[in-house]
């Protein structure tokens, strides 16, 4: 058949209504293909009618599975088989990806989302999620790397352990003794009832699998997928994804909003599909019968998010200014932002100022903080340059270098140096004492300010 993009998307649902393929596969942004299926649904469904199965990846037994697939019914209409996070295109490849998106979902607070992407970590190394004998957080190291391909993360891993309870029990995603993907090959080749369609949803897929060229050569294949990353790219191909939904969403709302109050949604949300989507709709709520979007609801009911919040806090303390830094604080577990996520950033703000500090002291650079941006650019910026040890750190925008140095003139080594070990000393806490979260980032920020 073919491999559609999100762009292609809309031809795919006009040609799946009248030429069904006997499976679709739909990889990328969890949000992206959740919609996609539900308006494939709709278009398989509604000349003939039909019934959904829903099937949860993570509690998936595949030859149950594949027993649905192979069998009539006496329903009307299509049977369409949904299963959401299939593992079947997991594999050591796709490993760290999918540690990455656990580790994320951990420092959000997000148990259930860390612990389905650890079970699919699992998964992927060939180890039985279920089992008490593999346990993340006691994994040795070389085992580590020889089932998931990257080395074992530094630091304590027992929060694995909490992540993974959430989520409660998993089958097995694998029959044993059978790759789940040839098993799913060998049903396709021996054929299925006509009205039976198997629609597979998965984040991350391994694209070197027999399963997925199978797929993408005889069935249908959509690349729903988003680059990630803060580079120029990256952050045009996400608001421009963030830009069509909200379109859309907003024709269905009936509503119209300024193309500037668009860019500011998408400022204060971030890359995040469904928030962005859940925001919008809170504020068309709002609205009730008025049909246009203004700044003032914007303001009213879309709550800063974590970027602008956190670079807000790190800006505070920049300045010295202990009050409004203890309100940020208070204001980003308001807002659910993990003290681990603010103890992270806050690392990354000191760990530059402090190699900034360090640089500027020497009298090569010949940087002053009172010199002016051109001036650094020109004169400082070079020499800083010449050092290839930093360069990935000193590459950033002029501007943006210079600010940053500005800010670590107006503290000492010393100082800076103490403040990580405040942050080291906040994260323990964090991990291991009974301490309201909230009353230790209160300390940490006190402590900041008092050296």
């Amino acid at each position: 058949m073919a491999l559609y993009t999100r762009e292609q998307l809309p031809e795919l649902l006009i040609r799946a209504a009248d030429r069904p393929s006997r499976v679709f596969l739909l990889f990328g942004e969890r949000y992206l293909c959740r919609t996609a299926a539900d308006q494939l649904e709709q278009a398989l469904l509604r000349e003939c009618g039909g019934t959904v199965h829903p099937i949860d990846g993570d509690q998936e037994e595949i030859s149950a599975t594949l027993a649905k697939l192979r069998s009539f019914t006496l329903l009307p209409g299509r049977q369409l088989y949904r299963v959401t996070d299939t593992r079947l295109f997991h594999s050591r490849q796709v490993a760290k990806s999918i540690w990455d998106r656990a580790v994320k979902a951990h420092a959000e607070a997000k148990p259930e989302q860390a612990g389905r992407a650890l079970r699919a970590l699992l998964a992927s190394g060939g180890l039985d999620p279920q089992s008490p004998d593999n346990e993340l957080a006691t994994l040795p190291a070389a085992e580590w790397q020889q089932c998931f391909g990257f080395a074992r993360p530094d630091g304590d891993l027992n929060w694995t352990r909490t992540c993974l309870a959430a989520g409660g029990a998993t089958g097995s995603a694998v029959s044993s003794g059978s790759d789940p993907g040839d098993l799913l090959a060998a049903v396709l080749a021996t054929g299925i009832p006509a009205g039976n369609v198997l629609l597979l949803l998965a984040e991350e897929v391994d694209k070197r699998k027999k399963l997925f060229k199978l797929l993408r050569d005889e069935e249908t294949v959509v690349d729903l997928s988003v680059e990630s990353g803060s580079g120029a790219k990256a952050q045009k191909e996400q608001r421009a994804v963030l830009q069509d939904l909200i379109r859309q969403t907003l024709v269905e709302e009936g509503k119209t909003m300024a193309p500037a109050l668009l860019d500011l949604l998408i400022d204060r949300v971030g890359f995040h599909p469904v928030a962005v989507i859940m925001e919008l709709r809170k504020v068309t709520t709002y609205l009730g019968d008025r049909g246009q979007i203004t700044r003032e609801d914007l303001d009213l009911l879309v709550g800063r998010t974590r970027q602008e919040a956190l670079f807000e806090l790190t800006s505070a303390l920049a300045r010295r200014d202990l009050e409004h830094s203890l309100v940020i604080a208070d204001r980003l577990q308001d807002n659910g932002i993990h003290p681990l996520a603010v103890v992270a950033t806050l690392r990354n703000f000191v760990r530059g100022l402090l190699l900034c500090r360090a640089l500027i002291e020497q009298p090569d650079t010949g940087f002053q903080p009172t010199m002016t941006a051109a001036a650094f650019q020109q004169t400082c910026l070079p020499r800083l340059k010449e050092r290839d040890r930093w360069k990935k750190e000193l590459g950033g925008h002029p501007f943006a270098l210079y600010m940053q140095c500005k800010t670590a003139a107006g503290f000492s080594l010393p100082t800076l140096a103490t403040w990580l070990h405040l942050l080291l000393r906040a994260e323990l806490r964090l991990k291991g004492s009974p301490v309201a979260p909230a009353t230790i980032l209160q300390h940490l920020v006190v402590s900041f300010l008092s050296h």
